[in-house]
């Protein structure tokens, strides 16, 4: 893709508000307090020196949300058939499965109090406990619904007898998570945020959560979910989710009637007030939004509503190609933090390249029932669009090798923020939410261009193998980095 070498004097405002959003947040560190409660610590970012900080003393949802993914998916690589294979599991730490998924036991325990009475997105130590501080906020209800991917891969773990704990210690978690969602954000065929907002923001990152729950559903439907929610009667299913199927066929045509309220066909996006303004961030969820909401209508629905999934689809389709073809949000080294639609094409509105928000992009499209994932059963909507398959997978090949030439420090681990112009790092922090969304991203991601592959791929092709082999190392690190503070 063509590079961008120029800071834009449009974004001049965007870089100074950038840069003191970043001072204030290292003025913001402190460190972890002494507190009972919570037996497991994850920080929101580590100094230099290795001494865990907390932004403003609050330990919060978001962080294990981003550890446990991370654990999770590094984990399910760690199989036979990849980092275990015979021509790599050297380099594999002692019981590295198996320890991976005892760790994400421990996060999910942890995880649940977040949830257990009431809902918060962070807590905060007062006499001498750890309690719950602000109520959960959309984005930091759908980061943490990711969990589900993990509940459905407790096979994976059943040589270690870990099979049973991961598959039913969440659900508990899970059903809390959706009922808060259904309960205290949904309201007239939209989603609002704890703080009254109510706009295309609020909807896409309610779309995202949303996903989580119409995947049980699916799975539960679907062939290959006999042996974890198939053992569930639909009565049960019901009662754990809060919502029937039925209801929830009926929730997702009222949604797509307002996403047909917001589409532009000048603009070629979802836009409100005459605009198509988003965050990756937003923009990610209402990508992966979209994914839940088409199946669900194509799966359950009649013809109608299954016209509307394929009219969904070729919308998000125009929207990602719109993104990805653009020369100016995306570059060798990162993808601009916020852009905007218009009549000649996407353009950045911001300079900044935030590797957090980045990775979980990544994730929505090639992770746990993303764009590219396709099962029995499901509409396969994504494989009569070649031309948005190959795009995708060269956006992750990509990014990928962006990780490692330019997203990395001196010490080989991936960094806060860089800037957009030149990939030149503008903010060398590690923090757990970009090293733990680039190890969800690249365990779910690596396998989906021609970059990388497993080592069985590996014996005809040694610049492959090379490739290949430095991202494992490269992923190992990172995890290895990430549980060392926790």
């Amino acid at each position: 893709m063509p590079q961008h070498k120029r800071t834009l004097p449009m974004l001049a405002n965007a870089v100074a508000a950038g840069l003191f959003v970043t001072l204030s947040a290292h003025a913001s560190l402190q460190p972890v307090p002494d507190a009972e409660g919570l037996e497991v610590i994850v920080p929101a970012q580590v100094s230099q020196e290795g001494e865990a900080l907390l932004y403003q003393s609050h330990v919060r949802l978001s962080d294990y949300a981003a550890a446990q993914h991370a654990v999770s998916s590094v984990g399910r690589i760690m199989r036979s058939s990849e980092m275990g294979h015979s021509d790599y599991a050297d380099q594999l730490p002692e019981r590295a499965m198996q320890r991976q998924g005892e760790i994400w036991l421990q996060l999910q325990n942890e995880a649940i109090h977040f949830v257990d009475s009431g809902a918060y997105s962070s807590m905060r130590v007062s006499d001498g406990q750890w309690q719950a501080n602000e109520p959960l906020a959309l984005a930091d209800l759908a980061k943490a619904t990711f969990t589900y991917q993990m509940h459905h891969s407790g096979g994976r773990w059943a040589d270690y007898d870990l099979d049973d704990a991961i598959t039913y210690t969440p659900v508990g978690y899970l059903g809390n998570l959706m009922r808060q969602l259904l309960e205290q954000h949904y309201q007239d065929a939209y989603f609002v945020d704890t703080d009254g907002n109510k706009n295309l923001a609020s909807l896409a990152q309610g779309l995202d959560a949303l996903h989580g729950l119409i995947y049980a559903w699916v799975r539960w439907h679907k062939p290959g979910g006999s042996d974890d929610m198939g053992r569930l009667s639909e009565e049960r299913m019901e009662q754990r989710l809060g919502i029937s199927q039925a209801e929830l066929l009926e929730l997702g045509r009222s949604l797509t009637a307002t996403l047909d309220q917001h589409w532009s066909d000048d603009l070629s996006a979802y836009a409100e007030e005459g605009r198509a303004d988003y965050s990756l961030a937003d923009f990610g969820s209402l990508m992966r939004g979209h994914k839940g909401l088409y199946e669900l209508l194509y799966i359950f629905g009649d013809e109608d509503d299954q016209a509307s999934a394929k009219a969904l689809f070729e919308r998000k389709a125009t929207m990602l190609s719109g993104l990805m073809n653009s020369g100016e949000v995306v570059q060798d080294w990162g993808v601009a933090t916020s852009f905007s639609f218009t009549p000649d094409g996407v353009i950045a509105t911001s300079d900044v390249i935030d590797t957090a928000s980045q990775w979980r992009f990544l994730n929505h499209l090639t992770g746990g029932f993303g764009t590219l994932r396709e099962n029995e059963g499901t509409s396969g909507f994504v494989n009569d669009q070649p031309e948005l398959k190959a795009l995708i997978a060269d956006f992750s090949d990509q990014l990928l090798r962006g990780a490692q030439d330019y997203q990395s420090d001196a010490d080989g681990l991936v960094v806060r923020q860089l800037a957009l112009a030149d990939g030149k790092i503008t903010d060398s922090s590690h923090s757990t939410a970009s090293i733990g969304w680039y190890l969800t991203a690249a365990g779910y991601a690596y396998r989906s261009g021609d970059a990388f592959d497993r080592p069985d791929a590996w014996k005809d092709d040694s610049a492959l193998a090379e490739r290949s082999r430095a991202l494992y190392d490269h992923i190992l690190l990172q995890n290895a980095w990430l549980v060392r503070h926790f």
